[in-house]
């Protein structure tokens, strides 16, 4: 019969280390805390400040189409929120607006300048309110899908085409 091994006389086996020991675990922990919260005042300020100031552009007349592209970004992202059921009571509205600022890309091609008329100017203006409103309650992570949900939707053509 064989002697059973006493446990302090085994062989010693130490364990391989991570060639940066263990900072991606405490990485990944850090972010996912991160990611489960809200986006920090500078961050809702520096994002919001983009889209607010590109609004005030086309209300006085003196915007580009980048102008145009931002706010309408902004309005694509509150509508992925909504979809994401945060401020989704508010999809008719932010429908009405990216109809608004869809009229004012067509009456662009025609006059060359980038302007509102009065319903979609009102109607962005509420939307962008709404996306602060949904901007301060989502987490990061939200945040973020909602953005990599616009991209991919632009990436895969579902954007307005002009009227033939």
């Amino acid at each position: 019969m064989s002697k059973k091994r006493d446990r302090r006389n085994k062989k010693y086996w130490p364990r391989q280390a991570a060639l940066v020991g263990g900072l991606t675990v405490i990485a990944r922990c850090v972010a996912r805390g991160q990611d489960a919260a809200p986006l920090a005042e500078d961050q809702l300020a520096d994002l919001g400040l983009a889209y607010w100031l590109s609004l005030e552009q086309l209300r006085t007349g003196a915007a580009t189409e980048e102008a145009w592209s931002c706010v309408v970004t902004a309005l694509n992202i509150a509508m992925a929120m909504a979809e994401a059921d945060i401020g989704a009571e508010h999809e008719a509205a932010i429908n009405r607006a990216l109809e608004g600022a869809f009229r004012a890309k067509v009456r662009s091609a025609k006059s060359g300048n980038f302007r509102l008329d009065g319903d979609a100017m009102r109607d962005i203006e509420t939307v962008l309110t709404i996306h602060d409103a949904q901007l301060e309650v989502a987490t990061r992570a939200e945040t973020i899908a909602a953005l990599q949900l616009v991209f991919q939707r632009v990436d895969e053509g579902h954007v307005y085409r002009e009227a033939a």
